[in-house]
């Protein structure tokens, strides 16, 4: 990536290398990088609770750390995340901040058309929280439609993969959930923690294993499936305390998944803007 010289110092240029956050880069950095074909990735989720064990930013971190290998692998830039998302279920859980639904959505459109306006071409939201299938995906679209311009959203959660190597980990991985539930969440967040060099003491591992108060059975599949209509009332039943963890298996997860959006940021090169939509 080239470099800026700074003002009075020719000598000194700035040198991006590594440093791919937004927020961590000078305003010539940041310049002189949007002079060529720029591409951002917004990572975001929600504050809210995670069992017993796990820190309540434990999904945007999952997405930011997801994002900072995109960047690297697509030579994109990561805006600071957003850690508002509409939570769902969570919401009378300790500690979850709530903003509904169609606020998060304006919010995320607004950052969306600010990053535009700077010269950012191509785009990319990366979420680790089931409720933002629904309202990244839809603010999304709405993007496209009003500024012509797609943006990819990619879900750094197994099951929700795009490519055959993200279904192949996903696979592997609900075999281990499916024996130790909680296994997965946490396994992503220190793998997360890693990339962000964040100290893993963040996550409580000594706190006790328990599956706690189950869901009613008639809440598991039908209404969760949507999003729609319960809330957990105890802590375990969001990210139960595992037994143990698989940091390699869940490093290799967000990886396979910087992969697929570097690839759709590279595939966006050759995406001509659409004809804006209207009523």
């Amino acid at each position: 990536m080239r470099g800026v010289a700074l003002p009075g110092n020719a000598a000194a240029p700035v040198q991006l290398g590594d440093v791919r956050r937004l927020d961590l880069l000078t305003a010539p950095a940041v310049a002189s990088y949007l002079q060529g074909d720029a591409a951002a990735i917004l990572p975001l989720g929600p504050t809210e609770a995670h069992g017993r064990h796990l820190p309540l930013g434990c999904d945007y971190l999952i997405a930011l750390a997801t994002a900072e290998l995109a960047a690297r692998r697509a030579n994109a830039l990561v805006l600071p995340p957003f850690p508002y998302s509409w939570p769902g279920a969570t919401a009378r859980l300790p500690g979850t901040l709530r903003l509904p639904p169609d606020l998060v959505q304006q919010v995320l459109l607004a950052i969306l058309e600010g990053a535009m306006a700077q010269g950012f071409r191509r785009l990319a939201l990366v979420c680790a929280h089931g409720p933002d299938v629904h309202t990244a995906t839809l603010a999304a679209r709405h993007a496209f439609e009003r500024f012509g311009r797609p943006v990819a959203v990619h879900h750094a959660v197994p099951g929700r993969g795009t490519t055959p190597q993200e279904r192949e980990l996903a696979a592997a991985a609900a075999l281990r959930e499916g024996d130790d539930p909680g296994q997965g969440e946490t396994s992503r967040l220190l793998a997360a923690m890693e990339i962000l060099g964040l100290p893993a003491e963040l996550v409580d591992r000594a706190s006790p294993a328990g599956e706690g108060v189950p869901l009613p059975q008639a809440l598991k599949e039908p209404l969760r499936a949507s999003g729609a209509g319960f809330y957990f009332t105890d802590l375990s039943q969001h990210i139960p305390t595992p037994r143990g963890h698989d940091v390699p298996a869940a490093r290799a997860y967000l990886e396979a998944a910087g992969q697929a959006i570097a690839e759709s940021l590279e595939a966006m090169r050759h995406l001509p803007d659409a004809e804006v939509y209207s009523r």
